[in-house]
């Protein structure tokens, strides 16, 4: 499984070169990685328990 720290990364990297690789905006770049990267994982454990929720339902 992908570290989650290298998944930032490389997210900042692809906002920074979609801004046309501003100088001095790295923070910015990686906050902003972060949240869309934990706003996927959240995404998916959301879709995990509903999953989960149907199979447990009787039928």
């Amino acid at each position: 499984m992908e570290d989650q720290d290298d998944r930032i990364r490389r997210r900042a990297h692809q906002i920074w070169k979609e801004e046309g690789s501003p100088e001095g905006r790295e923070y910015s770049h990686w906050l902003r990685a972060r949240a869309e990267i934990r706003e996927e994982d959240a995404n998916t454990i959301t879709q995990d328990i509903r999953k989960a929720a149907q199979l447990d339902r009787p039928h």
